[in-house]
């Protein structure tokens, strides 16, 4: 009984000891929190719409809009919708339609590579200045990974994406994960 005893002692002891110099380090991290992974992942989608707005949109005469085009980094994009402005505020009321569009960023040490698939709006208006904006999709389909210090982690989901920006702070809900910055 007594060696039994000492041998969970001993045990006990190494765990401790263990968990004092791997566990506890700031500098050990085995995982993306949800929060800077979806963080990463609306940021992504939210700079590929941006994306699809200025090279495809944006310096075109307002009014009506249906085109078929390539999305950013690959893929295809139908954008249906309107366009109104007067010389300094554009308004928006936009569809896009996206069949495996691709995106990749790089930012703060992450790597996001993302493939999209479903259809977004984006409303709202941009002046000089300033933005307010509004991204909502329903049946949206998102594939990719997020990759930080050599640790990736996977996103494979549908569902509901709503992105506000407002000048320089978005909040978003990315399949009811709640970010903003």
């Amino acid at each position: 009984m007594k060696k039994v005893r000492n041998s969970l002692s001993f045990l006990c002891v190494i765990g401790i000891v263990s968990m004092l110099f791997t566990g506890c380090s700031k500098d050990d991290v085995s995982t993306i929190s949800d929060e800077n992974f979806y963080k990463q992942i609306a940021y992504s989608i939210a700079l590929c719409y941006n994306d699809i707005y200025n090279q495809n949109v944006a310096g075109h005469p307002v009014g009506a809009f249906n085109s078929t085009v390539n999305g950013p980094m690959g893929g295809t994009v139908v954008i249906t919708g309107s366009t109104s402005g007067n010389g300094q505020i554009t308004t928006l009321d936009l569809v896009y339609a996206m069949s495996e569009v691709s995106y990749f960023k790089t930012s703060n040490g992450y790597s996001t590579s993302i493939t999209i698939t479903g259809n977004s709006t984006h409303t709202g208006s941009i002046f000089p200045g300033s933005t307010s904006q509004n991204h909502q999709a329903t049946g949206m389909n998102i594939k990719g990974t997020v990759t930080y210090n050599d640790i990736v982690r996977n996103i494979d989901s549908s569902g509901i994406i709503s992105i506000n920006r407002s000048d320089a702070n978005v909040s978003a809900n990315i399949f009811g994960h709640t970010v903003s910055w």
